[in-house]
């Protein structure tokens, strides 16, 4: 299949208001003149954005967590023929680090829900309408490179879209589809944690900037990458868990625990 070219065509990216989905669609106007439906759940800051990009960027509002609002997504554009040539899931949950002990049984599903089934029902619903050619992006995290504590429900949410992408990606023929693992991008629950450690500055190091993991993932789901790792901690992650499965993921749940971060105190 030949390489995929963005220029002048339409995307959907779901957590678009904010974060990496915000900054591909950014990356995606302004650069290639895509046209690009952003879907999330809150209409308000999806307008915010729009404001800022332009009549290339189309809001819309869903719980990507909800089937039948991705039967109405897809009912519209059968309605409208809306025809998409890339399909970018990006929304994710992210809970509070802890253990499992203190997860409840509303937030375990409510991750599984977003992390997982909401891809599966956007691709069940919008394949449809993808054009020969596309592509479908799937964001996974680098937690599923290697489990440790913490992230339990997290993790095995973003493992399962991994194998899930993997799987789906030998199955379509008229499109590539991409498994992506990035690491710790710089968003609003990193800036206010204390910096006194070791631990906690090789972290923030580690940490990317949202623009650059987007261009970075861009240009390899462009060379129809099936499964695309980005960021030094996460490329870590996997080696370490690759070459020692039974102690990394101990290890790396020491070292948070000892990093000073309010973030990971109730691991």
């Amino acid at each position: 299949m030949k390489r995929l070219r963005y220029k002048d065509k339409t995307v959907l990216i779901t957590g678009a208001s904010s974060g990496i989905g915000k900054s591909m669609a950014k990356y995606l106007i302004e650069k290639y003149n895509c046209r690009v439906y952003a879907v999330a759940r809150n209409l308000e800051k999806l307008n915010s954005v729009a404001s800022e990009l332009g009549s290339n960027y189309i809001p819309y509002s869903l719980d990507v967590s909800s089937k039948d609002g991705w039967e109405k997504v897809a009912r519209y554009f059968g309605e409208n023929s809306v025809n998409i040539d890339v399909l970018i899931n990006c929304a994710g949950v992210l809970p509070e680090f802890k253990s499992f002990e203190k997860t409840n049984l509303d937030e375990l599903e409510s991750v599984i829900k977003t992390n997982l089934l909401a891809d599966a029902y956007a691709i069940k619903s919008l394949s449809p309408f993808i054009n020969k050619g596309g592509a479908i992006v799937n964001i996974s995290s680098a937690s599923a490179l290697c489990p440790f504590g913490g992230v339990s429900i997290y993790s095995a949410s973003k493992s399962a879209l991994d194998n899930f992408t993997v799987s789906i990606g030998c199955e379509y023929k008229d499109f590539s589809v991409s498994s992506v693992l990035p690491g710790f991008v710089r968003t609003d629950i990193m800036k206010n944690q204390s910096l006194n450690s070791k631990e906690a500055k090789l972290i923030r190091t580690f940490s990317a900037d949202s623009d650059k993991v987007a261009r970075k993932i861009l240009k390899r789901v462009s060379k129809r990458k099936g499964r695309i790792i980005v960021g030094k901690d996460a490329r870590i992650l996997a080696f370490l868990y690759k070459h020692f499965p039974s102690i990394a993921p101990k290890l790396i749940t020491k070292f948070l625990r000892k990093s000073c971060l309010s973030l990971f105190s109730k691991i």
